[in-house]
């Protein structure tokens, strides 16, 4: 099968078709649906902008559901991007994800990016990008997990960029405590998708506290090799 043809055509197609089956099979899923918003900045290498001095503040918006194997979520954020002098701000891409349950520790997922930035304010490349991956989780006692992700990028290119495909994977451990209290850290890889710029490995830590038995709170910060430096904060309610 021609390479350029699964990721620009079919690959969206297939998860635009598992979507609406997933859509239908989780639609009375009410206790299980989620909604999580927050303040996430983002200082060194940008997956928007060929440089490696991009700051960027982004308040997202995703909403999530999940019913017995199947798993649906959208996200997209309002943007602030500084790189030099150049600052713009707006909208910026819309992302859906697709998830089955393979069993109680392996989830596979699909992945697309719409570009609904605008590529002209550094909001978006302009381009759509597919992606698929395995995630994996397992219990270690009753208070301890690991967790990993391994997956693949079908990106976009835009003439001139010198843009390429990625690969990107993590691994990670988790701890809950007796009132719910949970943390976490993780070794996180990510293959840049612009040529000229460095692959991205780096650790990343969370801490998340349940508010209550609707809202949780999440806090995490990350560093890599590159210098990329993020911190961000989530709210999330489910209902």
């Amino acid at each position: 099968m021609n390479h350029s043809i699964f990721k620009i055509i079919l690959l969206p197609v297939l998860i635009l078709l598992f979507g609406m089956v997933a859509l239908n099979s989780i639609a009375q899923a009410d206790e299980n649906t989620k909604l999580t918003t927050g303040l996430f900045y983002i200082d060194g290498q940008s997956d928007t902008i060929n440089s490696d001095n991009v700051t960027s503040v982004s308040v997202p918006l995703m909403l999530s559901i999940k019913k017995d194997e199947l798993s649906f979520g959208v996200s997209m954020a309002y943007l602030s991007v500084k790189s030099g002098s150049f600052k713009e701000s707006g909208l910026g891409d819309t992302s859906v994800s697709i998830g089955y349950d393979l069993n109680d520790q392996f989830t596979f997922k699909l992945k697309q990016k719409f570009a609904t930035g605008d590529a002209d304010k550094g909001l978006s490349t302009g381009k759509d990008d597919s992606s698929f991956q395995l995630d994996y989780f397992a219990s270690l006692g009753n208070q301890s997990s690991i967790f990993t992700t391994l997956g693949y990028k079908y990106v976009g290119k835009v003439e001139g960029w010198n843009m390429q495909d990625s690969i990107y994977a993590s691994v990670g451990t988790g701890y809950v405590y007796n009132n719910k209290t949970s943390i976490g850290i993780s070794l996180d890889y990510r293959e840049s998708i612009f040529k000229n710029l460095d692959d991205q490995l780096g650790f990343a830590a969370f801490v998340s506290k349940p508010l209550n038995s609707t809202y949780s709170l999440t806090g995490f910060a990350g560093y890599d090799v590159t210098s990329t430096s993020s911190i961000g904060v989530s709210l999330t309610t489910k209902f």
